[in-house]
């Protein structure tokens, strides 16, 4: 199994907050909440489907749940006016968010055009060949804001004495306090290799397996046949 270690970025941070958790912690409630089927209990149907919910999408569970997750360790309290002035401020140190001048890309209409970054108080690094992708909490559109994606080659770079900067937008649909504990940034390991790619001709045989492979359950042929687990501690 391979190791992440987070770095962190002062005494102060070591000391008191707490470093990125896995992303299986913060599974949204809705999501823990929601039952397997519709009915509480398998309803089947003539055309041989069951009344199966999202809950037996191993794909889906296996995003919410993949990396590691980088929480706000304080509150924070954003305020903004119809004119574009904008304000936010936040109880203690080390600072959690800061702006920029500008903005480095367009948001749409959706969200303010104010430029925040976040400043991560734990840095990763990762085994050789291995790099950390940054995203948005996935299948989260519930939360305020935004971040733009990037992947960080955690292997030779870690920041851990300089100030990083995660830059994330703010939806105008929002303001008011972030509460402590919010799920900022999902972070994923990934792997550094070539690949090139083809075009295969349609195999119609292959097909027909996997497809009766999955069919032939009412539920759970994808997990059964193909899924592989993933784990993060």
């Amino acid at each position: 199994m391979k190791t992440v270690k987070w770095n962190p970025t002062s005494n102060l941070a070591h000391q008191i907050l707490l470093a990125p958790k896995p992303s299986r912690k913060y599974q949204p409630e809705w999501y823990k909440k929601l039952s397997a089927f519709i009915e509480r209990k398998p309803t089947y149907r003539s055309d041989g489907t069951v009344d199966k919910t999202l809950k037996h999408c191993m794909p889906f569970a296996d995003s919410v749940n993949a990396g590691y997750i980088m929480e706000t360790w304080q509150d924070i309290h954003f305020e903004f006016g119809d004119d574009g002035s904008f304000g936010y401020s936040f109880p203690t140190e080390p600072a959690i968010i800061a702006n920029r001048d500008g903005v480095s890309m367009d948001m749409g209409d959706d969200f303010h055009s104010v430029e925040f970054v976040f400043h991560p108080q734990w840095t990763p690094e990762l085994p050789a060949g291995w790099s950390m992708l940054y995203v948005q909490p996935l299948n989260r559109p519930e939360l305020p804001f935004f971040f733009p994606s990037g992947i960080v080659d955690s292997d030779k770079f870690t920041l851990a004495n300089g100030q990083s900067n995660l830059p994330f937008f703010v939806k105008k649909s929002f303001s008011g306090i972030l509460p402590a504990g919010t799920p900022m940034v999902q972070m994923i390991p990934i792997k550094r290799e070539s690949w090139v790619s083809s075009t295969e001709l349609y195999d119609e045989k292959k097909q027909s397996q996997i497809t009766y492979g999955i069919k032939k359950h009412f539920w759970g042929g994808y997990k059964e046949l193909f899924w592989s687990k993933k784990t993060y501690k």
